[in-house]
């Protein structure tokens, strides 16, 4: 299947006018900090600012507790607010403190541009040239990010950048690797690889730094706030993922949630995720012993981490864009093989259509994923064969 560049960037562009056309749509809802659907206008920042007004107010322990951080964004939004809670690891507060000095709209803004801003300059250090970076600019994830205003651009960029720097800077990629600890169901596979890899430069730096950054909260905070975490966000989390309902399902990939979205049984559901998480960790290990494309690996790995985690969100789908782009990428310099395109096309579009598909009942996303991952180590293994392409 031949594709030109010009034609993926009409498709592109064509999704992205869509995109842009209900964000507009949606911006028309806005009146003052909510959206006119009862959520504030960026969705889940709420909780990225209201946990830095309650830092700065003295009240860190309010975090922590559900009832009193919930009763904290309803005293700015008012009390038909939904429930929202805080579900991040302390050290997280190090990144969110200096949101409190700006009103609520002003924070957003400057948290999802500065976002936008490293994502695209990871982006632009992973793919130096070709026109890949304005795929990942007008992917549908970059649209749910924008309007869910979450952290996703935030950890594409520390991913996706320590990757880019790790052939040549490992110690700054360690670091990057290290910071992305905030979310840490998402760099579930990196060690993995570094180890593979036979990174110990890397490895170290990841390690040392995901040591300062949780001595660095428990400094700032006191070392109260890991107890608060372990002893009621954890567990709250954990019944949540377990037993809540709302639209939160809809926005999940990951095969533990697809088995509740058919109401399979919780062992069973937690089994399928526990037997993928293994797969895709020996998956990752075996390919980053190999030699093979750069953006091959990268992109096995980003996809990997979805398979293996049973938590995971369309928002932080900048990675499953990335892959998609990676085998776009290699395919236009190779030529394409039946069913890459469709499927690079539909991870590429996940992010929107795994809502819907999941809302009927059809949680399709993790087959989707999974035929991704497929296609991936297809492309890998055959380029490893005798006159393949081994960049």
């Amino acid at each position: 299947m031949g594709l030109r560049p010009p034609l993926i960037l009409i498709l592109t562009a064509g999704v992205g006018l869509l995109c842009i056309s209900l964000s507009v749509g949606y911006i028309s809802l806005w009146h003052g900090d909510r959206d006119g659907l009862k959520h504030a206008v960026g969705r889940d920042f709420i909780n990225m600012w209201t946990a830095s007004r309650l830092v700065e107010a003295g009240r860190t322990s309010e975090i922590f507790d559900q009832d009193l951080f919930a009763a904290a964004q309803r005293q700015h939004l008012g009390d038909d607010f939904p429930f929202h809670f805080w579900s991040y690891p302390p050290h997280t507060l190090l990144l969110t403190w200096q949101l409190s000095s700006l009103p609520y709209r002003w924070a957003f803004a400057v948290w999802t541009l500065s976002g936008l801003v490293l994502m695209l300059y990871a982006a632009r250090k992973f793919w130096p040239d070709g026109p890949w970076i304005w795929l990942l600019l007008l992917a549908p994830s970059t649209f749910v990010n924008i309007f869910l205003s979450q952290n996703g651009f935030l950890t594409t960029a520390l991913a996706l950048g320590g990757f880019a720097l790790l052939p040549r800077r490992p110690v700054i990629a360690g670091i990057l690797f290290g910071l992305l600890t905030f979310k840490p169901h998402l760099g579930l596979l990196i060690p993995i690889a570094l180890i593979a890899m036979r990174q110990g430069t890397a490895f170290a730096a990841a390690a040392i730094t995901a040591l300062l950054f949780a001595a660095a909260s428990v400094l700032v905070y006191g070392v109260d706030v890991w107890l608060w975490f372990w002893d009621s966000t954890l567990p709250h989390q954990m019944r949540f993922m377990a037993e809540g309902e709302g639209p939160f399902q809809l926005m999940m990939p990951s095969w533990f949630m697809a088995g509740r979205i058919m109401d399979l049984p919780l062992w069973l559901a937690n089994s399928v995720q526990a037997a993928l998480a293994l797969g895709a960790a020996a998956l990752v290990y075996g390919v980053f012993r190999s030699a093979g494309d750069w953006r091959l690996k990268v992109a096995l790995l980003f996809v990997a981490t979805f398979a293996a985690s049973p938590q995971g969100f369309n928002y932080d789908m900048g990675l499953v864009s990335v892959a998609a782009i990676c085998l776009a990428s290699v395919a236009m310099d190779q030529g394409w093989r039946r069913g890459e395109f469709i499927v690079a096309a539909m991870c590429w579009i996940l992010p929107l259509t795994m809502m819907p598909l999941n809302a009927a009942g059809l949680p399709m996303a993790p087959l989707f994923l999974l035929a991704l991952l497929g296609y991936l180590y297809r492309r890998r293994h055959m380029a490893m064969k005798p006159g393949g392409h081994i960049n």
